[in-house]
């Protein structure tokens, strides 16, 4: 048996579902969640409520979106992941794709940064 997301995670996922899936209703929102619709659009709130911009239209094409210019908190990777990408890029050897790559690098854990600096050699 899972543990329950906690209302934080839930209001970051709910933020990852609008920054994917514009137009997304509430109650494809709520069925994400696991929630009740009434409880996905609190989520919404508290997602506004922290100043992020997040816009509803009403109707048979309406839902939720996330505004212009939204800047979004950092991603955050499963190790593997992290790893994928790092590995993905290394293939590129093109200088803006290792300039990120080397943002990436330094964000990564410690064992990861040192995995992924051993697949570069």
């Amino acid at each position: 048996m899972s543990a329950r997301p906690s209302p934080t995670a839930r209001a970051l996922i709910a933020l990852e579902v609008l920054r994917t899936r514009p137009g997304v209703t509430a109650t494809e929102l709520a069925v994400r969640l696991g929630v009740t619709e009434r409880a996905a659009r609190r989520y919404v709130e508290i997602l506004r409520e922290a100043d992020i911009p997040v816009e509803s239209t009403r109707g048979p094409h309406g839902g939720y979106r996330l505004g212009r210019g939204t800047r979004l908190p950092p991603v955050l990777f499963t190790e593997a992941e992290a790893l994928g990408l790092v590995m993905a890029a290394f293939d590129r050897g093109d200088d803006l794709v290792d300039a990120a790559l080397g943002k990436v690098v330094r964000a990564l854990p410690e064992g990861i940064a040192r995995q992924a600096a051993a697949l570069r050699e």
